[in-house]
């Protein structure tokens, strides 16, 4: 082999050895690894068979804290409330799933479960049974318990499906212990990622390696983690600066520093779980935690319409983030005339249940026959035909019909974490009469809401417009035509503000526009415009086949957003359009390390391989046709879709449009 051939061999091989790791490995593991999981001095396990036997769930003293608690009672009790406490058979919405994808799959296929939502089972190896006798253990009603994350020493590959490595060896007490219990990769983001990003693979679809759920780059991809929006980018924040705050402690508390500890409730939008364990306090600072991360906007839509207009200011990945299968977050809306009789009125639970013609804001997975996956068949899922999801700081746009007549409009986003089949699945087994009774109570939270007169939507402040008009650039052409307009009006009002133009050069872009795109992206620079022209600039010159001004302008989004998949994606397509070969290879290198998971990267690597003659070719090849996006069959499935559920056909238009024809 060559000397040249080597780098790019090393490299293969590395990415390799990343790609094959699956689920969680330990050290110990076994009976020894898990009796250090569980810890010293926990429930007694015949009283945990006991709670089991009689509510269908153990929710007393947390196992696996004890030891830990002595010194550190604030962080125990917060984490004995968190959804990470409750991550295993102690939580009846996931035992439901759990066993019926054991069923299928069996204990080989349920590791892809267990890794992340079992590790005291896991790291005895695989699960031959997940009967009675099995969930009423301690180890099954552990959750994810304080050893777990304190010991992964370093960020694992951020590949997902639990992909992590616990060194389980014992803690020391007093010297060494502040070093043993926090390695070096506690607070990156790839820690979380590690679970909270998901590959379907064959054992689990028992077809094709599929993408699931994706909150790591959800959050990497965009302005929170390594990447821009138009929006002003927030200062940089990772998943514990959100959702692990520094909180007061007690004077108890030896974890303290400078009276601070890091809030081990890691609230998210679990707010189910906090009902079935009657925790109301946990259920209000859940709530709390979700209220008006999203922000409303209603504006003139134009031809008797209203745009609502959707901002996710707060979350910094897509919201709702986590199991789009199950959680439903949807638009609730009401039309009053003016003597305040509803007109119509949509997303309105009935018994419990969501009509078909309401707008959701979610990720659409279907099954092999194009209908919304049901009761989490996780090994069911072929494609998602509609994302409506919020990206961080990328307003997004509803049109809602008015009728004659209509005087006010009043909108809601609200969030329920499960729907009331996924409810009924889950629930229904339990056999304590209350506890079955909290388990079906699934609350509702209000994210958002916005009210306004129909003849006042038009009276919109600057930053409203712009977000309007960013949302409108999204559209189809009559909306982007539209949208240029605005925001070169708006940019006309705002001399100083690069975001109008911005936002206009985006809409020229979508009409294909290119010198336009161009001149508006000069003014923009000239106002201080950052990233965002870049990658506005690469779009516009590769659709127009101007490789390279396009390659000059994404070797200068390399050097401001190092850290962005989409950054080194376009960089590899331009350097390799470019006859640059060794620095396509160079860039494809880069996206794989940041995941080495991503189709388009293998691609490019195997198409720089090829014009270099090095070896690896076939093997980049492979890669690319395993994860690559089965871009036909969503085409079907889309088709199935809007023909078997049509009243929820308007999801797949760029605006979805709902209300009276």
């Amino acid at each position: 082999m060559s000397r040249a051939g080597l780098p790019a061999l090393l490299v293969l091989l590395a990415i390799g050895a990343v790609v094959g790791a699956r689920a969680a490995e330990f050290t110990p593991a076994g009976a020894t690894g898990q009796a250090r999981l569980l810890g010293p001095g926990g429930p007694d396990a015949q009283a945990v068979k006991a709670a089991v036997e009689r509510d269908g769930v153990y929710a007393g003293p947390a196992i696996g804290a004890g030891a830990c608690a002595r010194c550190h009672p604030d962080v125990a009790a917060q984490w004995a409330a968190s959804a990470h406490r409750f991550s295993s058979f102690a939580n009846p919405y996931y035992t439901a799933s759990a066993r019926a994808f054991h069923a299928v799959r069996g204990p080989d296929g349920f590791r892809f479960c267990a890794a992340c939502h079992d590790p005291a089972l896991d790291v005895t190896g695989p699960l031959d049974a997940l009967d009675d006798a099995t969930l009423a253990t301690p180890a099954a009603q552990a959750g994810i318990g304080c050893l777990l994350c304190h010991s992964i020493g370093e960020a694992p590959p951020p590949i997902g499906n639990g992909a992590y490595h616990a060194r389980l060896d014992p803690v020391p007490i007093g010297e060494g212990h502040g070093a043993r219990v926090r390695p070096a990769g506690i607070d990156d983001g790839r820690l979380c990622g590690s679970c909270h990003r998901v590959g379907l693979d064959a054992q689990v679809s028992g077809d094709r390696w599929r993408r699931g759920q994706d909150d790591h780059f959800g959050w990497a991809d965009g302005p929170f983690g390594g990447g821009a929006a138009i929006l002003d980018t927030p200062k940089p924040a990772g998943c514990v600066d959100c959702h692990m705050p520094r909180v007061a402690a007690s004077a108890r508390e030896k974890g303290a520093r400078d009276g601070r500890i890091r809030d081990h409730r890691a609230l998210g939008a679990n707010i189910a779980l906090a009902a079935l364990r009657g925790d109301d306090a946990h259920g209000r600072a859940t709530a709390a935690f979700v209220r008006d991360s999203v922000r409303i906007d209603l504006l003139d839509g134009g031809e008797g319409r209203v745009d609502v207009v959707l901002t996710n200011t707060a979350a910094g990945h897509p919201f709702p983030a986590g199991v789009n299968d199950s959680n439903q977050a949807w638009l609730e809306w009401r039309i009053v005339g003016a003597d305040g009789a509803v007109l119509y009125e949509s997303g309105v639970l009935r018994d419990g249940r969501l009509p078909e013609a309401t707008h959701l804001v979610r990720a659409q997975p279907v099954d092999p026959q194009g209908d919304p996956l049901a009761e989490r068949a996780v090994h069911d899922l072929r494609s998602v035909v509609f994302d409506t999801r919020l990206p961080p700081l990328q307003p997004r746009a509803v049109r809602l019909r008015m009728p004659a007549g209509a005087e006010r409009l009043t909108v809601r986003l609200l969030y329920r974490q499960f729907d009331a089949d996924y409810i009924a699945f889950a629930c229904d087994p339990l056999p304590a009469p209350a506890v079955r009774a909290r388990c079906a109570a699934n609350p509702v939270m209000v994210v958002a809401e916005a009210a306004a007169a129909i003849g006042a939507v038009s009276d919109a402040e600057p930053e409203a417009r712009l977000r309007h008009g960013l949302a409108l650039a999204d559209g189809l052409a009559a909306d982007a035509r539209r949208a240029e307009y605005m925001l070169r009006e708006l940019a006309r009002e705002r001399p100083d503000d690069p975001r109008p133009l911005l936002g206009a050069a985006k809409a020229a872009w979508a009409l294909g526009r290119t010198d336009a795109v161009l001149a508006l992206l000069d003014r923009a620079d000239a106002r201080g415009a950052g990233p965002m022209s870049h990658r506005l600039r690469i779009a516009a010159l590769m659709a127009a086949y101007r490789i390279p001004p396009a390659r000059v302008a994404a070797e200068r989004l390399a050097t401001a957003l190092p850290d962005a998949r989409g950054t080194w994606i376009v960089l590899a397509i331009l350097r390799g359009l470019d006859g640059d070969h060794v620095g396509a290879l160079a860039a494809a290198d880069r996206l794989l390390a940041l995941d080495p998971q991503h189709p388009d990267g293998h691609y490019q690597r195997m198409l720089a391989l090829r014009a270099l003659q090095r070896p690896g070719e076939a093997d980049a090849r492979l890669l690319y046709l395993r994860y690559r996006r089965p871009d036909e069959a969503v085409l079907r499935l889309r088709k199935a879709f809007r023909a078997r559920h049509p009243l929820r056909a308007p999801h797949l238009d760029a605006i979805p449009t709902w209300g009276q024809r």
